[in-house]
């Protein structure tokens, strides 16, 4: 029963380590998206990186990727992000959706993450227009 109870308790800090970084990793490019940090943000993409900008679409190497990013921000100042869904995709990556405001209109931002190790990465990123 001791070994029952080692077990479970392992499983329960081991679980909440991973929840943790996930959720950790989600505050952390939020508030990067918030400030158009693309540096920031870049640290946590994975070596290449899907990314999808309105002028911009394809797979890059982090450098190239936040040059991109860089891009985007200085056209689109931030002024505010927020989550509004997550979940997990059919690949089992970890996936967030949110709204991004900006001074040059508002824009849906999607990210994937997907687990390596003991690291949360971004796998993919889109900025799309959302008409308004």
């Amino acid at each position: 029963m001791n070994k029952m109870r080692v077990l479970f308790l392992l499983i329960i800090l081991f679980s909440s380590g991973f929840v943790r970084s996930q959720s950790d990793i989600t505050s952390k490019v939020s508030d990067a998206l918030k400030r158009g940090d693309a540096a920031t943000l870049s640290n946590y993409f994975m070596d290449q990186v899907e990314v999808t900008l309105p002028t911009e679409e394809g797979t890059y190497g982090k450098a190239q990727a936040k040059t991109f990013l860089s891009g985007f921000f200085s056209q689109h100042t931030p002024k505010d992000f927020i989550v509004k869904h997550q979940g997990t995709s059919k690949l089992d990556d970890q996936y967030r959706i949110g709204d991004l405001v900006t001074s040059a209109g508002n824009y849906r931002v999607t990210f994937f993450m997907k687990n390596l190790g003991n690291d949360m990465k971004i796998k993919e990123i889109k900025i799309e227009p959302t008409g308004n």
